[in-house]
């Protein structure tokens, strides 16, 4: 070969026992799905006490029946998806495997359900609802994402905690 040639050969054993240490954690992604659930459970907790969605977006405003009735029942003060705390308190997540479900359950499926996706409900099912989704990653959720994966691999997690 003719020219100029630059040759680079890697041998840092160091750097290499750090990599496979890091890459060997990728097996268990567990605590790095735990911290993301840890990390999301408040941020969903603060979707309900702004009254919005994963993208920002405020939720649909309740019919004035809807505040009627809950005004006539001392349901005060009004606020969306927050009648009695059901619903909120009932936002939790699982890890199972590579896995992370955040979600409901319980008795307020179905009424999860609804206000998440939006349809008909009630007697009959002649009462339109309108969606008010809570569950979703907005941009900045996957920003914090990103940083527990980062911590996770470089064997910091849990304390990029904002």
């Amino acid at each position: 070969m003719t020219g100029v040639r630059l040759t680079f050969r890697f041998r840092d054993r160091g750097i290499d026992k750090d990599l496979r240490r890091r890459v060997a954690r990728l097996a268990d992604k567990g605590p790095l799905l735990k911290s993301i659930g840890e990390e999301m459970l408040p941020r969903i907790n603060k979707r309900f006490r702004d009254q919005r969605g994963p993208d920002g977006k405020a939720w649909a405003a309740l019919s004035p029946r809807t505040i009627r009735s809950r005004t006539r029942r001392g349901h005060v003060p009004i606020s969306i998806l927050r009648m009695r705390g059901h619903l909120a308190g009932s936002i939790n997540y699982q890890v199972g495997g590579s896995t992370l479900t955040i979600g409901t359950g319980g008795e307020v499926e179905d009424y999860a359900a609804i206000h998440q996706f939006g349809g008909k409900a009630g007697r009959g099912r002649k009462v339109t609802i309108k969606a008010r989704p809570y569950l979703g990653f907005a941009d900045d959720d996957m920003d914090v994402i990103e940083d527990e994966a980062t911590a996770f691999l470089l064997g910091t997690v849990g304390s990029s905690r904002r």
